[in-house]
């Protein structure tokens, strides 16, 4: 058998270990981190199975996730739950999965103030979106930011505010840098699936549930042992180092990010060029987290957004690298236990809570002092709320960092930028024989998590093809 290393846990490495081993690989995983999952693993505090970040799958059981499930026959169960919940400043209405659907339209236009007469620009953006529906009706978007696309078709500026958002939502990046391709392709599976769901177990059990795929094909799973270095010899991988000595194998495949997996291959392997501008590459923006452990159930909305009256992500976004700190800021909800109840003890409750913040701020008070606005605004947000709290916990970007390694506090990794896309875009094939890059930075489309199990199945693939070309 030929023999495989896979670099990192995250839903990207731990897909593509269980098909490699499912193919027929020799499959050996290492993980640095004495837990599998990465930013996508779960922590247990009191009773209570919480995520370590702040997660939805847009698509649930039709996505890249559920797929990617079904190709390795993977023990993973995805729960849908009504409704959804849009906050606009001190409104709000509950939307369905569904939210395309005319009666939530109208629903939304009138939450986020949208002006009537702008109604027939806006209808024609909403078909434009769903007009997509393969990956070739995007050629012509690339390369152009998601801003300009949108003013294409409407100049109404709470319409912008509320798309500019749910951009963010997606990409954790302002739509004046967000691909419109990008954008396109995860909005129009996003309307068109209407499957938005919660994995059973938590979102840790989806790259729990890939490796235990892989170790049933054979595979072996390394915890707590870091690759050190990926030994290259004349252009060609031969294996990787680690603490406990050499692994030789044929293929090496990184879900450890495109930058550090070019560093531990050493810089000196690949074209001036190349390294250079694998190193210039930008990531999405981070996030601080307020995790709730309550004693009431303080939502039946699965996933809560709040939107500031006139929220601009720019503006917010350049005030807190001023050093400002917005006592506003948008946030993004979600409550596991509304689709998993044994996720808490019984009678218990979890509401995660996140708001972007750029990756600038790792290292500094700043990061914090928006942990405690956020918490702050929860309380308002959720009268009560901190008198049912068991317990809180608050993360920076720092705690982002420590989960995935391999950067400064990124929410997803690269960013999903007009400028990063298509042709720009990373080929997991990196210009040494027999080394792939998988997960969110390479071979990917979609929304977080879910572009990471599209990168598994698409490298994958790749490396069938190549392994018989």
């Amino acid at each position: 058998m030929a023999k495989a290393i896979v670099i990192g846990t995250g839903i990207g490495g731990a897909g593509i270990s269980g098909l490699l081993a499912k193919e027929g690989y020799e499959v050996t995983v290492f993980e640095r981190n004495e837990f599998p999952g990465g930013k996508t693993s779960m922590y247990e505090r009191d009773g209570f199975q919480v995520d370590m970040s702040v997660h939805i799958s847009a698509r649930g059981e039709n996505g890249p996730i559920g797929m990617l499930a079904r190709r390795l026959d993977a023990d993973l169960e995805f729960l849908m739950r009504e409704p959804w919940r849009l906050m606009v400043g001190e409104k709000s209405c509950n939307l369905p999965l569904a939210f395309t659907k005319p009666t939530a339209l109208i629903k939304i236009a009138l939450l986020v103030g949208a002006k009537p007469w702008n109604a027939i620009g806006a209808l024609r953006l909403f078909l434009k979106i769903l007009s997509i529906k393969d990956k070739s009706d995007l050629d012509p978007y690339y390369g152009t930011p998601a801003s300009k696309f949108i003013h294409g078709f409407t100049k109404d500026e709470n319409l912008y505010i509320f798309l500019n958002i749910m951009g963010g939502l997606m990409f954790v990046i302002p739509a004046s840098e967000a691909s419109t391709a990008e954008f396109l392709w995860a909005m129009s599976n996003w309307c068109h699936d209407a499957s938005t769901a919660y994995p059973r177990g938590g979102f840790g059990r989806i790259p729990c549930s890939f490796l235990d795929a892989c170790e049933k094909h054979g595979g072996e799973l390394r915890l707590g042992e870091p690759v050190s270095r990926i030994v290259v010899e004349k252009g060609t991988v031969m294996g990787v180092e680690t603490e406990k000595g050499f692994y030789p194998s044929d293929i090496v495949v990184s879900d450890a990010g495109i930058r550090n997996t070019v560093e531990l291959a050493g810089t000196g392997n690949f074209d001036p060029e190349y390294a250079k501008r694998i190193s210039e590459l930008i990531d999405s923006d981070g996030a601080v987290t307020v995790k709730y452990a309550l004693d009431y159930k303080p939502t039946d909305a699965i996933v809560s957004v709040y939107i500031p009256k006139g929220f601009i992500y720019e503006d917010y976004r350049a005030s807190l690298e001023a050093g400002n700190i917005p006592q506003d800021p948008a946030l993004y909800m979600v409550s596991p236990t509304v689709a998993d109840p044994d996720l808490a003890p019984p009678g218990k409750h979890l509401l995660l809570v996140c708001a972007a913040v750029p990756p600038s701020l790792a290292h500094s008070d700043a990061a914090t002092r928006m942990s405690e606005v956020v918490d702050r605004r929860m309380s308002e947000l959720f009268p009560g709320i901190e008198e049912h709290t068991v317990w809180k916990h608050k993360t920076s970007l720092e705690f982002i960092s420590m989960m995935g390694g391999r950067g400064a506090g990124e929410a997803i990794g690269l960013a999903q930028r007009y400028d990063q896309d298509g042709a720009n875009s990373v080929n997991p094939a990196l210009p040494v024989k027999g080394l792939y890059a998988v997960g969110v930075d390479a071979g990917g489309m979609g929304i977080g998590t879910e572009r990471a199990a599209d990168s598994a199945m698409n490298v994958f693939d790749r490396i069938v093809a190549d392994a018989g070309s």
